[in-house]
């Protein structure tokens, strides 16, 4: 079996995003991200990924994705899918990271083209061109619109289709529109072993799941990855009854109560409320937190609805 055809097989279920802890001094706190991780891992979540947003990429130095890669890597161990991300770097630097990434023990590297530069097809074929050779590492694209437009102009979505083909590129991720952009990925890479893989919720994985996409970004796995495998196992098993009461009992009153909070703020609370995280701050300057009265409120929410206790 391939290294790429191995990783596709393992690029299943629930992809849990994560979400760094940070000191007060803006570093990371490696020791309880790792500890986190650990216990991701032994709770047999599928896939752990290092990303732009949830992981707050902008946050971090060079230094910094390249220690946490390699700690996060090794903590994992083989028993999660471990896959890592790219800064917003030219072809070159990209090229050292991948080559580091192998050397540590990740399975597969996310590109991130720079998105603000708003990349045609031609610009984003010729990135992965000049990737070639660096490492037979298996590659994930990257669809991110950042606002500047609503759906996937026709040589961009050419330029995915064209890529997906290439025997180490293994999915993308897709964060433009999560019907549209979502099925087009879907309509285009299934049947060319290459995933498209949503943003996204529980309620977006069981549409794309019925066209082909094999796994998600999941909001509830975080903190719960023995739901999120139940979850992932009865839409495999084509059980969409029981699939979709999880989400009405779960995701759907998730996302309704983190609309009233920071997001991240909101995560890294159910990490804390876990025992994993000393507190719930975010990465960039404002040091933004949930303590006193806000924070007994998210820990409510966990407990009454995902039945949430400390682990450690």
């Amino acid at each position: 079996m391939s290294r790429a055809t191995d990783c596709l097989t393992r690029l299943k279920g629930a992809i849990v995003p994560l979400n760094l802890c940070f000191n007060d001094d803006g570093t990371v706190d490696d020791d309880a991200v790792c500890n986190y991780v650990d216990w991701l891992a032994s709770e047999k979540t599928p896939v752990i990924l290092l990303t732009y947003g949830s992981s707050e990429f902008a946050w971090l130095t060079e230094d910094d994705l390249w220690r946490l890669t390699e700690k996060v890597a090794k903590t994992i161990d083989g028993r999660s899918l471990c896959v890592s991300s790219t800064g917003f770097w030219a072809p070159r630097k990209c090229r050292e990271f991948l080559q580091h990434a192998d050397a540590v023990g990740v399975d597969a590297v996310k590109i991130q083209i720079n998105t603000f530069e708003r990349p045609n097809g031609d610009v984003i074929t010729g990135y992965f061109d000049e990737l070639e050779g660096a490492s037979d590492i298996p590659l994930l694209m990257w669809w991110n619109p950042a606002g500047w437009c609503n759906t996937m102009a026709g040589d961009i979505r050419q330029a995915f289709a064209g890529i997906g083909k290439r025997p180490n590129v293994v999915g993308i991720k897709n964060d433009g529109d999560q019907f549209t952009d979502y099925y087009a990925h879907i309509r285009d890479l299934t049947g060319h072993n290459c995933a498209a893989i949503s943003g996204g919720l529980m309620s977006n994985f069981l549409f794309g799941h019925a066209h082909g996409s094999p796994a998600y970004l999941c909001g509830v796995a975080p903190f719960r990855p023995d739901l999120a495998i139940e979850f992932g196992n009865l839409v495999e098993a084509g059980d969409t009854a029981a699939a979709k009461d999880i989400i009405y009992r779960y995701e759907e009153p998730l996302i309704a109560f983190a609309g009233t909070v920071n997001w991240q703020v909101f995560l890294k609370s159910s990490v804390m409320i876990r025992g994993f995280y000393p507190n719930n701050r975010v990465g960039n300057p404002t040091k933004t937190c949930a303590t006193g009265e806000e924070f007994e409120r998210i820990k409510k929410f966990f407990e009454d609805v995902f039945e949430l206790k400390p682990v450690v």
